[in-house]
């Protein structure tokens, strides 16, 4: 049986004037120019800084003062329950991601709590706005930050987390109007942030994707409510009948979800391919929230798995733990390592993570020559590694994020300048190493503002031979047992080049080429040279016989040399901007000096990047395109930013862009099958200027009405549930209907309907 609908039309009329409608407060227009001078301010030193975020925030400033319309009288409370629904599910969603991440389970459960109770409060006193209750929530809020103050002091996980949690729930009681429930529903948006900056896995995408999509239903239910209690002509379907039809609320969740699964893929690619993956110069210095190391520097290399590394000869085991974090590094040790994540690193730049080095060689191990350490304290937020105006200069900001028992070594990229971590004094050793007073615990993270390390060859070429007196002879030390063939190979690989940095080059490319590499190369014979060995007996081996080999052999050159330990850059997940830096990462590289250059990092070892030096430090894909007010777009960056975000999770999109291609499909053969007769009419019309603007004034009108023409219904039809609308009707019907095309007056009539003139109601048909 076909199910009947009774149409109940409800007619409202607009009696307000002009000169009675609301106007902003004078607080209220003070407010926006505050609001648009500091958008506007922001936006100025975004773009004379390249930091891109700032300027994201300059234009949210702009949009807030454009919002920000407070009009005179009382403030209107929001009285709709499913608009408080669904930004307490949003707000949810969100803390949720961050309890995830964060493992703070219990504090998700006391800011759920604290959400509900506080919604409710808020929609029980939303008319009266009582002051006690706001100040319940004012003392809430300094509660969650004195919570954070006492989490960093007790050791407490991530209370920075915790805060944005507490914090959005404390304010949920105050929240009586629409724009308090936005305001809301922004907070919960900052704990995405925070969950974000945390996340090292593709499951944040299903707490970003549930959020956003509650927040397009808040946006859809806001306005259609907005629509039924605005409009002047409100239609309201009634169901009469034998059951079989579809009723209004599976029709509205069907038309929903075909727009949202036609505009998800074009959204998530704009996401993933326009957002600033990374920032070269951060808006603020980075700071950390973790235990502080209680203990004081320390002059020894403090390693948690010290018992595991120190085996000495052969194994066949595959560990966690690199030999190398030890204060000496024998090189008669076998074994391998595991593929266990030991850090996670975000970096704007490609790098290797030092952490120190090596200079006395005695035949099978590598050791410091010198047991003194530098002091340097701690001086406000962060230690000063190095004087000299720096932030002038391509530095970029590491960010490590402990994950299994480290070393007290302190990792970093490039030439560390300012290190920002828990601590109040570091140690550096004679090698440039960073060390504090006990080893790194999982959960610790830290910071690092490095200079980039990119060196041209050509001025390499030209550096001087002139070494000066801090480059002392331990850097040119060979012990007796190194063997002849070993120092007449160095000068056969050399001969006939003019400057170092050539010979530095043909040592490396030679080992590059020559050698395997091999986890378990044979035993170390007794009183044997570990070099000689691998050179000319074994030929195969790990990277410190590669390393070894080549400080050797440059020494005997009489350029200075050294061994230096950290891990490689591991592998760049494209999705949560980490470096996943995993035990096998563990390597070693050789660093030679140059004279007004310093030390420059090298690596012979096949299997890894030849040149460790740091890579270009990534910006957002539209970073350059207003440096210096230059207005020209860098599109070949921007391909290549994008290809390579395409290319870490082209899956995962390419399945999102084919669903919604086939929805997309779907909902556009649907919509050809309802509408064929209007699509003819319009190619026959259309071609007319006349006829597109008597239609386009119509749609508009319909627009302006919130009353949609139904499928299969008439302008006619639908002008006896729009009285309003009938004027245009019959204009409609003479554009689409009569041979001879309309003329000037109809076009006038038409454009010059308004929805609140009466005349319009009562006007005669035009002339047919």
């Amino acid at each position: 049986m076909t199910e009947t609908l009774k149409t109940d039309v409800n007619l409202h009329t607009i009696d307000q004037q002009p000169d009675d409608q609301p106007r902003p407060t004078c607080r209220a227009r003070v407010i926006q120019a505050m609001l648009i001078f500091m958008g506007l301010m922001l936006f100025v030193a975004g773009i004379r800084y390249e930091i891109w975020v700032l300027a994201a925030f300059a234009i949210l400033a702009f949009v807030m003062s454009r919002l920000f319309v407070r009009k005179s009288g009382p403030p209107i409370p929001e009285d709709s329950r499913q608009l408080r629904q669904i930004a307490f599910a949003a707000q949810i969603v969100a803390a949720l991601s961050l309890a995830y991440v964060a493992q703070v389970w219990v504090v998700l459960l006391i800011t759920a709590i604290i959400l509900m109770v506080g919604h409710g409060a808020a929609y029980r006193y939303r008319a009266k706005r009582p002051r006690w209750l706001q100040g319940i929530a004012f003392v809430a809020l300094h509660a969650a930050f004195f919570w954070m103050i006492i989490g960093m002091v007790n050791n407490q996980p991530y209370p920075q987390a915790q805060v944005a949690m507490l914090g959005m729930a404390a304010v949920s009681a105050v929240q009586f109007t629409r724009m308090n429930l936005i305001s809301g529903m922004s907070m919960g948006l900052l704990n995405l942030y925070v969950a974000a900056s945390l996340s090292r896995d593709l499951s944040f995408l299903v707490f970003l994707g549930s959020y956003l999509a509650l927040m397009l239903l808040f946006l859809w239910q806001a306005d259609t409510e907005d629509g039924l209690r605005d409009n002047p002509v409100v239609l309201r379907p009634i169901r009469a009948g034998a059951a079989g039809g579809t009723s209004t609320l599976v029709r509205r969740l069907r038309s929903w979800v075909l727009r949202f699964g036609i505009a998800l893929p074009v959204a998530a690619s704009l996401i993933f391919v326009f957002t600033p993956r990374f920032a070269g110069h951060p808006i603020i210095p980075p700071v950390t929230f973790n235990a502080p190391v209680r203990s004081g520097p320390n002059a020894q290399i403090i390693n948690p798995a010290l018992p595991l590394v120190q085996v000495q000869g052969w194994t066949d085991s595959v560990g966690d733990y690199y030999y190398g974090f030890d204060t000496r590094l024998d090189l008669a040790y076998r074994g391998g390592l595991s593929d266990t994540i030991m850090m996670y690193v975000r970096s704007p730049a490609w790098s290797y993570w030092r952490s120190h080095a090596y200079d006395t060689y005695d035949g099978r191990t590598w050791t410091q020559a010198s047991n003194e350490v530098e002091i340097i304290e701690r001086f406000g937020q962060s230690i000063e590694l190095n004087d000299g105006n720096w932030f002038q200069d391509d530095y970029f900001v590491q960010t490590f994020q402990i994950v299994q028992p480290m070393p007290n070594l302190v990792f970093t990229g490039g030439q560390p300048m300012e290190l920002y971590m828990a601590v109040d004094s570091v140690a550096v050793d004679s090698t440039d190493g960073i060390r504090v007073g006990q080893s790194l615990d999982p959960g610790m993270i830290y910071s690092v503002a490095s200079l980039r390390q990119a060196f041209d060859p050509d001025a390499l070429r030209a550096a001087s031979t002139d070494y000066p007196d801090e480059v002392g002879p331990e850097y040119l030390q060979i012990p007796e047992i190194v063997t002849d063939r070993t120092r007449q190979l160095a000068h056969d690989l050399t001969r006939g080049l003019t400057n170092n940095y050539d010979r530095v080059i043909a040592i490396r490319d030679h080992l590059l080429v020559t050698y395997p590499y091999d986890f378990f190369p044979p035993p170390q014979a007794p009183n044997t040279d570990a070099i000689d060995q691998f050179l000319f007996v074994d030929q195969r081996g790990v990277c410190e016989h590669y390393v070894s080999a080549m400080v050797i052999m440059l020494r005997e050159l009489g350029i200075p040399a050294r061994l230096v330990a950290g891990f490689g850059s591991g592998t760049f997940n494209q999705f949560t901007n980490f470096y996943e830096v995993r035990a096998n990462d563990a390597h070693a590289w050789v660093e030679v000096y140059f004279p007004e250059f310093g030390w420059v990092p090298f690596d012979p070892t096949p299997g890894w990047e030849g040149d460790p030096q740091t890579g270009p430090v990534s910006r957002w894909v539209f970073s350059g395109a207003l440096g210096g007010l230059n207005l020209a777009l860098p599109l070949g960056d921007i391909l290549s930013a994008g290809a390579a975000v395409f290319g870490g999770i082209g899956g995962l999109i390419g399945f999102i862009l084919v669903i919604g291609a086939v929805v997309a499909l779907i909902y556009a053969l649907w919509r050809w099958r309802h509408r064929l007769p209007t699509f003819q009419r319009r190619s026959t019309y259309h071609t007319d200027a006349s006829r597109r603007r008597i239609f386009a004034a119509y749609r508009r009108a319909q627009r302006q009405l919130r009353s949609r023409r139904a499928d299969g219904q008439t302008v006619q039809e639908h002008a006896e549930i729009a009285p309003t609308l009938q004027s245009l009707a019959d204009l409609e019907d003479i554009a689409a209907y009569r041979p001879e095309p309309p003329d000037v007056n109809h076009v006038d009539q038409a454009r010059s309907w308004r929805p609140d003139n009466p005349a319009d109601r009562d006007q005669p048909a035009p002339f047919r």
